[in-house]
């Protein structure tokens, strides 16, 4: 029986942590590509409805513990969009 309260496996540990790689990754390139600074991203966020402080944002992306509905509305501030 699967138990949705288990601790993690060592698997799925490893798959977080690549995927948290791989994000933060990705957060950065997008920033460089789209010429986008933290600060910039914080206020984007702030002003659709998802505050943040630019040292809140650094703390997010670093840990990588944001959800995906997050990362997805961060990847469009990014963008400008």
């Amino acid at each position: 029986m699967n138990n949705p309260s288990r601790a993690k496996s060592d698997v799925e540990k490893e798959l977080d942590t690549n995927a948290a790689k791989e994000i933060k990754r990705h957060i950065k390139a997008e920033m460089l590509m789209h010429n986008v600074d933290m600060a910039t991203v914080a206020e984007r966020l702030t002003a659709m409805g998802r505050a943040i402080s630019e040292q809140g944002l650094k703390n997010k992306i670093s840990t990588c513990k944001h959800q995906t509905t997050w990362y997805w509305d961060l990847m469009k501030m990014i963008k400008g969009k």
